[in-house]
């Protein structure tokens, strides 16, 4: 019950906003800018969204080596567009990681708690590289960037969160302190996971040039994002300059993360919106950018579907989760 009313009242908020943004947009002027997209600009974004989906599934790859599981990429870019799928279909961003965790476990003959901890560390390097463009790009975007609402507060905001998880990861122990100290380490249920994943964090540790590598992936993932969103502008004929689009872009992707709406629409328009405005670009044209950007990636991502409903039957999906190959 208590699910059911939280996911209620996430779709409320956003067919809230969208009914809001859609009544007070020249909706006209939106079909236009769609219907007179260039097309070329997007199958410009379509290759970069392929590009995104491959470095994600060699990121993966490159963190499964380092834990002693050489994994298939093939099988890894399957998995990864089966989580793309459910990203985008599920109501929570974290669907998709349910996916990646049960396929890693399979294949790798891991227990989930390792498969987590590995699609953690992921998960982090990418919102990691997020933050470093974002930071980037307020710092060199000048002051036509810098006042959009909420940059100056959600960087520094972030910038205590990952600097505190930069301390629990580069000083050994710190984390098994936070643990006696709470006193969970008196609990099996919390301290044997807990052991699991130190175990794990200790492999990277001991491979940062693995972490670094992962990490100068990550950035080349959350650019090519960045150039995709690029593409749709200009596709649709919306001068938005680059050193804005790389500071909106990683901000909105950060700020539609926390759950108040429905996989991040409605919150994701609303935002594009304000930020356009404060760059002096019109509201149609960020409403058909924001729709058609996110639109485009639901459009692509239903290929992961096909390849869920080609693993077949359980047991022909369980036979294939043996020693990798």
């Amino acid at each position: 019950m208590k699910r059911t009313l939280l996911l209620t009242a996430k779709l409320a908020v956003s067919l809230a906003l969208l009914a809001y943004l859609f009544l007070t947009t020249d909706t006209a002027a939106l079909l236009q800018r769609v219907r007179t997209g260039d097309t070329l600009l997007l199958a410009m974004a379509v290759l970069l969204y392929v590009a995104m989906l491959a470095l994600s599934a060699w990121r993966w790859r490159r963190l499964l080596d380092a834990q002693g599981f050489p994994v298939p990429l093939r099988r890894l870019t399957s998995s990864y567009l089966v989580a793309s799928f459910f990203n985008n279909f599920l109501p929570s961003n974290i669907g998709g990681d349910v996916i990646r965790v049960r396929d890693s476990a399979r294949l790798t003959g891991t227990n989930t708690t390792t498969s987590l901890a590995v699609i953690a560390i992921d998960r982090i390097l990418g919102f990691g590289a997020l933050y470093a463009l974002a930071v980037l790009a307020f710092a060199l975007g000048g002051s036509g960037v810098r006042h959009l609402a909420g940059a100056r507060v959600v960087l520094l905001g972030l910038f205590l969160v990952f600097s505190a998880l930069a301390y629990v990861f580069f000083r050994p122990g710190s984390a098994t302190r936070i643990m006696a100290w709470s006193g969970l380490d008196a609990h099996p249920w919390a301290r044997v996971p807990f052991e699991t994943v130190q175990a794990a964090v200790h492999v990277y540790r001991e491979r940062m040039g693995v972490v670094w590598l992962a990490f100068g992936a990550s950035l080349a993932l959350q650019a090519s994002a960045v150039l995709y969103y690029y593409a749709i502008a200009h596709a649709l004929r919306i001068p938005l300059p680059l050193s804005a689009c790389f500071l909106m872009v990683p901000l909105c992707t950060l700020l539609q993360a926390v759950p108040v709406s429905f996989n991040g629409w409605g919150l994701r328009e609303s935002l594009f919106t304000l930020y356009f405005a404060q760059v002096g670009l019109s509201r149609d044209g960020a409403l058909a950018f924001s729709l058609v950007g996110a639109g485009l990636m639901v459009l692509l991502s239903l290929s992961g579907a096909v390849v869920w409903a080609s693993r077949g039957s359980p047991s022909a999906d369980a036979g294939r989760g043996g020693p990798p190959e």
